[in-house]
């Protein structure tokens, strides 16, 4: 698989497709980004309002799980158009958070925040990837690097490779080792959950089948086959696992108010999804 950065690009438009459906939500910010994305035209093929689950509980759960941390420092790989860096250092001047992507993503999304709030000093942007130690090295400067560093992504891993998968992982545990920081991600969430995903966001069950189309990044060979698939992965870096699944996240939806909607009917949404919180494993 050739890393050239084209090649890691061809994302880009997934950043897209994953905001859309947070405006169905209460997270501050998200209907200002998404209004501002829109004047350059958002296309009709990125739009799935049938998503919202998954992407607000996703967003949550990882939330809720930092917060308990009390880790004051935060990397955020491909952090997209998310505006959760944004209203963290908005409700904490305590925090440094630093998020990493694409130049193209970087810049657009900084333009977008500078037009609707007043960007708080604690936020940090850095274009890059996340694959590329040059590029993390960037981003450490804004930390101090004798206390634990929480790194998130959500969503990243389903677009690399196995050897990809095994260099982000290596580069994660360089960085949170030194001082007991902490991985928190959806991306080990195991293959079965594509399932779900098909029979629950299109009338066709081919949502996934049609992510391929716009990115060539969605392989479903790339994916975890289960838990303990992904338990041996991480084992091997160096690192130990603790799964929460998403349904977790229920009692935090908004989006189940906003859209009418009852529990029973969200919980396929979410059915097979986990975020794993990851640390160093010392035994």
């Amino acid at each position: 698989m050739s890393n050239n950065k084209s090649n890691f690009e061809s994302v880009i438009p997934t950043a897209l497709h994953t905001i859309y459906p947070l405006i169905f939500t209460d997270i501050p910010y998200v209907k200002e980004i998404f209004d501002e994305l829109c004047k350059k035209g958002f296309p009709e093929e990125l739009k799935n309002d049938k998503l919202v689950f998954e992407i607000e509980g996703r967003y949550k759960l990882i939330n809720s799980l930092l917060e308990k941390t009390n880790i004051t420092q935060v990397l955020e790989f491909a952090c997209g158009y998310t505006p959760r860096g944004l209203n963290y250092c908005l409700n904490n001047k305590n925090i440094v958070y630093v998020e990493l992507d694409f130049q193209k993503v970087i810049n657009s999304k900084q333009v977008i925040l500078n037009k609707i709030v007043e960007v708080p000093k604690n936020l940090h942007f850095v274009a890059g990837n996340a694959l590329d130690k040059n590029d993390l090295q960037k981003c450490l400067k804004y930390f101090e690097l004798s206390k634990p560093i929480a790194i998130i992504n959500q969503g990243l891993m389903r677009y690399l490779d196995f050897g990809e998968k095994r260099l982000l992982a290596s580069n994660v545990y360089s960085i949170i080792e030194p001082n007991n920081g902490v991985w928190l991600t959806c991306d080990f969430t195991p293959a079965e959950f594509i399932k779900n995903q098909d029979n629950n966001l299109s009338d066709e069950n081919n949502y996934n089948k049609n992510l391929a189309k716009v990115t060539d990044r969605n392989n479903a060979r790339w994916r975890f086959k289960d838990k303990e698939d992904a338990e041996q992965f991480v084992k091997s870096i160096g690192l130990k696992m603790e799964w929460h699944e998403f349904t977790e996240s229920i009692p935090m939806l908004s989006s189940i108010r906003i859209l009418k909607q009852a529990e029973k009917k969200v919980k396929p949404y979410l059915k097979d999804a986990y975020v794993s919180v990851l640390t160093i494993n010392k035994g």
